[in-house]
């Protein structure tokens, strides 16, 4: 009996279940604002949705802007696969980078970064 036929198809399954593994990592979806956007007024919070619902225990938002690190309030899941974070005063024009951190389903620590700018006013 040949058992190449058995191997080649106990690998296909073991190698679409790996597949299925990997897939199952959450993965940012969207943001407010909107990854490489360009504003013309500061935001009044920062907004992160997620494929899954992000673990509260380890999620994290944090902001950097043309000064250095910038203040905000407490971050908090949201609705929709999400985490929020207060923006409690008003941005400088400039580039600003929003660094998040979370977990799903599976526990596995995701991390991820996008950038928006604040145009000078004309």
């Amino acid at each position: 009996m040949d058992l190449r036929p058995r191997t080649l198809v106990a690998t296909l399954v073991i190698a679409l279940a790996a597949a299925g593994a990997v897939s199952a990592h959450m993965a940012y979806s969207k943001s407010m604002p909107a990854k490489d956007a360009k504003l013309i007024a500061s935001p009044d919070h920062v907004q992160v949705w997620f494929t899954q619902d992000p673990e509260p225990a380890v999620s994290q938002i944090s902001l950097e802007g043309p000064n250095g690190e910038v203040s905000l309030g407490k971050t908090t899941v949201g609705d929709e696969k999400s985490l929020v974070a207060e923006v409690p005063a008003t941005l400088a024009a400039g580039s600003y980078t929003v660094k998040w951190r979370s977990a799903g389903d599976d526990g596995h620590v995701m991390r991820g970064d996008f950038t928006f700018s604040i145009a000078t006013a004309e």
